[in-house]
C-alpha cells in the first residue's frame, strides 16, 4: 500500500514539472514590394459560378455534374481539330440527369442545356411555396439550367405538389 501511495505521489509530482526543452516558433513577414498574388483563371469560371447569379445554392447533384462539364477538355478529344475554328457538342449523363454542352475551340463553354429531376429545392424556395400552398406536400420537383455565355442563365424549377388525390404542378424561373 505505501509503494502504491509512493508512487502515485511520483507521478503526480513529475506532472508538475516544466520540460527540459523550450518550444521557439520563427515567424517572417514578407516586405516584397514586387510581389503582386498570381490569379489563377480556370477557363469555364463563369459557368461555374451559376449558383452565384441565382442568389439560391444550387443541389448538390447539379454542382457535381456541372463540376465535370466545366473540367472537360474538349482539346484532348480525338475528334478536336487545330485546324478548324468549329463548336463541339458534348453530352453528360448521370442516372437521370443531363447536359448538353456546346465547346468552343478553346474548350470554354458557350451554352448548355441543363436537365435535372428530383432536386433538393433551395430553401427560399422550399418556403416560399410551403407558404402559398399550405396542406400540400412536395412530390415532385425537377430543374432545367439554360445557360449561355452572354447572357448568363435562367434556372427554372418545375414542382409537382400533392393533395390526397389531387397533383397540382408550378414552375418557378430563377
Amino acid at each position: 500500500m505505501k509503494s502504491c501511495l509512493f508512487g502515485l505521489i511520483f507521478l503526480g509530482l513529475t506532472n508538475l514539472s516544466t520540460a527540459q526543452q523550450d518550444l521557439a516558433m520563427e515567424t517572417f513577414q514578407l516586405n516584397d514590394e514586387n510581389y503582386t498574388p498570381r490569379h489563377i483563371s480556370i477557363p469555364n469560371e463563369h459557368y461555374l459560378n451559376l449558383e452565384l447569379e441565382a442568389t439560391q445554392p444550387l443541389a448538390i447533384s447539379i454542382k457535381k455534374l456541372q463540376k465535370v462539364a466545366a473540367e472537360f477538355d474538349v482539346t484532348k478529344d480525338p475528334v478536336y481539330s487545330k485546324r478548324k475554328s468549329m463548336t463541339y457538342t458534348v453530352n453528360f449523363k448521370s442516372n437521370e440527369n443531363h447536359i448538353t454542352a456546346v465547346y468552343d475551340t478553346d474548350g470554354i463553354i458557350l451554352n448548355s442545356k441543363e436537365y435535372y429531376e428530383d432536386v433538393r429545392l433551395p430553401l427560399k424556395i422550399s418556403n416560399q411555396v410551403a407558404k402559398d400552398y399550405p396542406g400540400w406536400a412536395f412530390h415532385n420537383s425537377k430543374c432545367a439550367v439554360n445557360y449561355d455565355s452572354s447572357n448568363g442563365s435562367v434556372i427554372t424549377y418545375t414542382i409537382v405538389l400533392k393533395k390526397k388525390n389531387k397533383h397540382k404542378s408550378i414552375s418557378l424561373t430563377i
